[in-house]
């Protein structure tokens, strides 16, 4: 519970995901990071209290991401480096 009401959950930040992006540099290509740029570019602009990604928005992101395999090009490995750099950042 926080000061003024429930706490917020725990996001990853756009500090966070820069770090992220970089962790990834080495192990993911050029056009695997763009599509992780692009799937959580909206959660990332949000503004204010919202601003982030959460744990609910990341399993989301990572759900659609194995339910559909044949419109993006990152394969289960990338996703399971992906998971392990996430989970850094989103751990209580």
């Amino acid at each position: 519970m926080g000061l003024f009401g429930p706490s917020l959950p725990k996001r990853v930040t756009t500090e966070e995901f820069k770090e992220i992006m970089n962790n990834l540099y080495g192990k993911l290509d050029e056009n695997e990071r763009a599509d992780v740029e692009m799937l959580f570019r909206a959660d990332l602009m949000e503004s204010g209290a919202e601003s982030g990604i959460t744990q609910t928005e990341f399993n989301s992101a990572i759900k659609w991401l194995e339910d559909n395999k044949s419109k993006h090009v990152l394969e289960s490995n990338d996703l399971e480096i992906i998971k392990k750099y996430f989970s850094q950042h989103l751990q209580d």
